[in-house]
């Protein structure tokens, strides 16, 4: 395992402690702090490009179709652009389909994931590495929506020097209902 690998998965254990203890009293509730994801992340903002990149990213690889895609990471699969070859080549999909009562849901409503994703500044990483936290909900064909979980990703991304992500990993966690 490379040095990068180590420490990407060392911060993502520390972060974990610390979004599971610190979490409550630092996310946003359900106000208006995410209503418009897409004015949090328009062209022309103080983004830098890999935030960009680490914002699309996100959005990409939580955006299920569960009545297409056997599993997520058929959704990493398509955000497989925005990686190194390298990288992209470790994408690779389990032979399990996934499972649980939201995305057999979804699968039977024939629902897309509607993610909202924004830059995670709750997070302390090591220069380099954006952090992007994902919520979503589940959306039908007559923009019907389903319930949704109560479950978040947190993503971390590195990214070389040519802006395409080196690697990445992320968390699911439950989201804070203070």
């Amino acid at each position: 395992m490379n040095r990068n690998k180590l420490i990407l998965i060392v911060l993502a254990i520390v972060v974990a402690a610390v979004v599971i203890v610190v979490s409550p009293a630092l996310l946003p509730t359900n106000d208006a702090d995410e209503s418009d994801p897409a004015a949090q992340t328009a062209p022309g903002s103080d983004e830098t490009r890999n935030e960009q990149t680490a914002l699309e990213a996100a959005r990409i690889m939580t955006t299920w179709k569960p009545a297409e895609d056997f599993n997520r990471t058929a959704a990493e699969q398509r955000a497989k652009h925005l990686m190194t070859k390298e990288r992209a080549e470790e994408v690779i999909a389990p032979e399990r389909p996934t499972t649980g009562q939201a995305w057999n849901q979804a699968a039977e409503h024939n629902a897309t994931s509607t993610p909202q994703v924004v830059l995670n500044p709750h997070t302390e990483t090591e220069e380099g590495i954006i952090s992007v936290r994902a919520t979503w909900h589940w959306e039908n064909d007559s923009e019907e929506t389903l319930p949704s979980g109560d479950e978040q990703r947190i993503y971390y991304f590195s990214f070389n020097d040519d802006g395409k992500i080196h690697d990445y990993t992320y968390e699911t966690v439950p989201i804070s209902t203070r």
